[in-house]
């Protein structure tokens, strides 16, 4: 669980350090702050059977846990109890991660996929049921824009808004495929029914839908869960925003949820970091020689909250 002043916490099994917390222990009972994150301003998390990923406001990507069939992306298969940064995802713009029970789909900015872990179903859609320990690419997705993903036990499916269509690979055993004869499809097919793609929530950008589809022969429901927000799936911790200070400054006398909400975000390295992100697209380029963040904004906050002294020495 990601606070709302941005630090994640962690609780349940660890036997193979999926907490992302060391592996003092294969059982925590109770929430664990997770360390190595701290000070990253994070967009979302993802759980798989037993390993954890998560994905920074910048891009970056970070897996824990079971190693097994290399659904950490990290090149072998070797445990981690502690959040790993994934390497060959840098600058790959990610905004979305999913996570099925040993493998991991990850979708970029520009709609392009890229799985890795478990594919002896089929479930990575790279025609071939071999297992990745690196990020692949999707290439029968190439061009398609994929605008959300959603991984299962041992499936993945994918929905290209422009097309209305979602495409379907892995696993069919559990009824997830409309044809029982092929329970194993190892590349993106479209599943040609009608479906609601909620364009009525389109309109509001921080409108999450979930969509169901309907396979009336094996009579399954496969829930996928779409998000709509401007720059990222999910940002649920606090950051400035323009509208907010201009508040802060024509409402000094509410000094109490004021200095509250400066207090919040003030005494967060994370969600000072994704306050001030370069919204330009450079902060997916963040790196330990780039920041990502982008310090004309830093100074415009400044002159803007200097002008109301109180905030200011709040701040």
């Amino acid at each position: 669980s990601v606070c709302e002043g941005g630090e994640l916490f962690t609780w349940g099994q660890n036997t193979h350090g999926q907490l992302g917390v060391g592996s003092q222990t294969t059982l925590a009972p109770k929430p664990q702050l997770v360390e190595r994150l701290k000070g990253i301003p994070l967009a979302q998390i993802a759980a798989g059977g037993a390993h954890s990923t998560t994905v920074s406001l910048s891009g970056a990507v970070y897996s824990w846990g079971k190693n097994s069939f290399g659904q950490l992306g990290l090149g072998d298969t070797k445990d981690r109890d502690c959040p790993t940064y994934v390497g060959a995802l840098e600058h790959w713009k990610t905004v979305f991660i999913s996570c099925g029970e040993d493998h991991t789909a990850v979708l970029s900015k520009e709609g392009l996929v890229c799985t890795f872990g478990a594919g002896g179903s089929g479930q990575l859609g790279h025609n071939s049921t071999r297992n990745e320990l690196l990020p692949r690419v999707v290439a029968e997705l190439w061009g398609a824009r994929v605008s959300h993903i959603a991984c299962g036990r041992k499936y993945t499916l994918v929905y290209v808004r422009s097309l209305a269509k979602f495409y379907f690979f892995g696993s069919g055993d559990e009824g997830q495929l409309e044809d029982e004869r092929k329970p194993n499809q190892l590349i993106p097919l479209p599943i040609n029914l009608p479906v609601n793609t909620g364009k009525s929530c389109q309109s509001n950008d921080h409108c999450r839908c979930i969509q169901s589809v309907f396979i009336s022969s094996m009579e399954i429901f496969v829930n996928v869960f779409m998000y709509f927000t401007q720059n990222s799936y999910l940002n649920g911790i606090a950051t400035l925003e323009d509208k907010e200070v201009d508040a802060w400054i024509s409402n000094s006398k509410h000094c109490e949820s004021i200095k509250r909400n400066i207090r919040l975000i003030f005494s967060s390295e994370a969600c000072i970091n994704g306050s001030f992100l370069d919204k330009r697209d450079k902060h997916f380029k963040t790196s330990k020689d780039v920041s990502g963040v982008d310090m004309s904004e830093v100074k415009r906050f400044y002159e803007k909250i200097s002008k109301n002294q109180t905030v200011y020495q709040e701040v």
